[in-house]
């Protein structure tokens, strides 16, 4: 059954009433409490004149996990590998590698990309990256010399070609003199003849491109069924994307008028939600206005009678709606959920430590405090000022005997047990998260410091920290790369030229297969780079024995320099090493030929000898004709001067002999 327009607007606003990130819910409450949490806002129980010390161990955890992670997939030259169909499709399955590698790390920035993203999901629970096509306008400059007018006709007459410099002098090598004497000899008027002109001219062309674009997502900005189950967004009932756009951005991105634009102006009060406000630190809330142009947009997908469709919503009309296979969004979270979309962040685990860690700072400092400055009884014999000054070498004045008049109060000293119950609160938040002291560089006290004991610590913790890797990589990672594979493959319509491998190379994805098939390597700077520089030298090592007996080759231990170079922070392992299967003599390298083969290619070999005879005949006739021809242009134009100047002659001779008669 076909729904119309208000019953699909009535079906979306229904889901967005159910749906994960609806505003003022208890998602976005504890999001924004993650936020202040990690800027270490004040919690709200201060009390004046006391310490109101704030504890980093959110701020802390996120930030020491978050380079860890980073490393997993930005230090190396590949973040994932697509996998090969059959033996026949490795080339085009490195190929793809390296492209689409190319459109997310260096076309979109990647490193900036994984940040925010990881660190959203850190925190946040869930992170969120949106893949879409951005068709853009890219110009450049050029200069030609020297070009005629037909040539420069040509190049004006395109409409992605503007003229900005233009010189025209005449084509020094015509003699426009001999080709007006040329026209009187053939009868024609020698005014008509014009000087052929040379151009020089500079030219801005413009050309569209499609390009794939990755962009961060705001959590708040998300929307998701609470039915799906899991970070993945590929088989969700309902997702929308929240976001403010100005009318002319709206009405350029789906092809409409201003003035109908303006005419379903929507209410955009429900943007500015707790998560966004927590983010300002320094009021941005207030000099953030929003313009009086501004709407709120909503990318929404959504399933119908089960088809998936995408409908742009704005106010309470479609403007746009397409049928779509597929959920233009990846997510990542730390820790799933089983059966739930959203997760759990670092934030969720370090909250109450943070708030066990500052109390009892802070009753260690109050207690500081108060031994540095501590309460006295005092009769109506003292000077009061005096005494509120609290100052060393201080004077306080005193009517009679000051024995009598001051008395300090005994307050009860901090128990020993406070200071262990922090270093507590420190394993705890170690067990917890996988973050250690060991992991940030510092000394801790309280562990073991043998090297068996330090190497189990750290086990322990890149265990944890691989995991979260490893859940990022087959969740959100794996998902944009797919799709960014999925758009350069079905949307980019022209070759593509690239550096890849310090190689120059043409990319055409219209020949790309559909992918699913890709591995992601999360082992990478994910542990000690000690430990994999040792295990990488027991590797070289091994090889070189192994090659005497034919068990690897030099391929295998190529791949095995290239990890110990990334292991050493260098992205590119060609720079020190060369590849054996890029080398002449390794690509010289072929089987044997058949007979079979043998005898195609000598019959390939005759008929090329056959064509360039023929081809070298066909050439030598074309001289011949061309030879023959000019002989002809130029007996034709001897014989029309010969003719031109017997006329002359002859009608000398006939006007000497008229004017001879009338003499006589």
């Amino acid at each position: 059954m076909k729904l119309s327009d208000s019953e699909i607007v009535a079906r979306i606003e229904a889901e967005e009433s159910k749906s994960y990130g609806v505003n003022d819910s208890q998602l976005s409450f504890e999001r924004s409490e993650a936020i202040n949490f990690y800027l270490g806002l004040p919690f709200g129980n201060e009390v004046e004149g006391r310490s109101q010390v704030v504890s980093y161990d959110v701020q802390d955890t996120i930030e020491s996990a978050l380079p860890q992670l980073l490393k997993v997939f930005v230090a190396g030259d590949k973040v994932v590998t697509f996998d090969p169909k059959g033996p026949e499709d490795q080339d085009a399955a490195d190929q793809e590698t390296d492209y689409v590698n190319h459109v997310v790390m260096e076309k979109n920035a990647g490193f900036n990309i994984f940040y925010v993203w990881f660190k959203d999901a850190l925190l946040s629970k869930n992170g969120y990256v949106k893949v879409y096509t951005e068709t853009e306008d890219e110009m450049e400059e050029v200069e030609y010399s020297g070009l005629t007018d037909a040539q420069l006709q040509m190049l004006a007459s395109d409409d992605k070609t503007e003229v900005l410099e233009h010189t025209a002098y005449p084509d020094p090598s015509v003699d426009i003199a001999m080709l007006q004497q040329q026209a009187m000899m053939n009868n024609q008027d020698p005014m008509s003849i014009m000087q052929p002109m040379l151009h020089d001219v500079k030219l801005k062309v413009t050309e569209s491109k499609d390009s794939i674009k990755i962009k961060n997502v705001a959590p708040e900005n998300m929307m998701v069924s609470v039915d799906t189950t899991g970070p993945s967004l590929n088989d969700a009932r309902f997702v929308q994307h929240r976001e403010l756009m100005a009318v002319a951005e709206i009405a350029e991105a789906f092809n409409l008028s201003e003035s109908k634009v303006e005419g379903i102006m929507s209410d955009i009060r429900s943007v500015f939600e707790q998560e966004s406000n927590a983010r300002d630190i320094y009021s941005e809330e207030f000099d953030r206005a929003v313009d009086e142009d501004d709407a709120l947009v909503k990318d929404t997908y959504i399933k119908i009678n089960g088809e998936r469709w995408r409908y742009v919503v704005l106010g309470n009309q479609i403007i746009y709606k397409e049928k779509c296979e597929y959920v233009p969004f990846a997510c990542i979270t730390p820790m799933i959920m089983p059966h739930r979309h959203i997760g759990r962040s670092y934030s969720d685990l370090t909250q109450d430590i943070q708030m066990i860690k500052s109390t009892l700072l802070r009753g260690q400092l109050d207690n500081m405090y108060l031994a540095n400055n501590g309460r006295y009884a005092i009769s109506d014999r003292v000077n009061l000022d005096d005494m509120l000054t609290s100052r060393p070498g201080g004077i306080v004045r005193v009517s009679g005997e000051p024995g009598s008049a001051i008395m300090p109060l005994q307050h009860p000293p901090l128990p020993a047990s406070t200071f262990s119950m922090v270093e507590y609160m420190d394993s705890m938040k170690e067990k917890r998260t996988g973050i250690t002291a060991y992991n940030q560089g510092l000394d801790s006290n309280s562990l073991n410091k043998t090297a068996s004991g330090v190497a189990q610590i750290m086990s322990a913790a890149q265990q944890r920290i691989e995991l979260v890797a490893r859940t990022f990589a087959e969740t959100g990672v794996k998902d944009l790369f797919q799709l960014v594979h999925r758009l350069v493959r079905t949307t980019l319509t022209k070759p593509d030229i690239i550096r890849l491998r310090n190689r120059w190379v043409e990319v055409d994805p219209r020949e790309w297969k559909a992918r699913k098939d890709m591995s992601i390597s999360v082992g990478l700077g994910a542990g000690n780079k000690d430990q994999q520089l040792m295990h990488l030298t027991t590797i070289l090592q091994m090889q070189k024995e192994a090659i005497q007996i034919g068990i690897t080759s030099p391929e295998k231990i190529y791949n095995a320099l290239a990890k110990l170079t990334q292991n050493a922070g260098f992205k590119n392992p060609e720079e020190f090493w060369t590849n054996p299967a890029n080398t002449p003599e390794q690509e010289g390298q072929q089987q044997k030929p058949t007979e079979a083969e043998i005898m195609v290619q000598g019959q390939l070999q005759i008929e090329q000898q056959k064509a360039q005879a023929q081809m070298m005949q066909e050439q030598e006739r074309s001289k011949n004709d061309i030879i023959i021809e000019r002989e002809k242009i130029i007996a034709q134009a001897e014989l029309e001067k010969f003719k031109a100047q017997l006329k002359a002659e002859t009608d000398l001779a006939i006007a000497q002999l008229k004017a001879q008669v009338g003499l006589l």
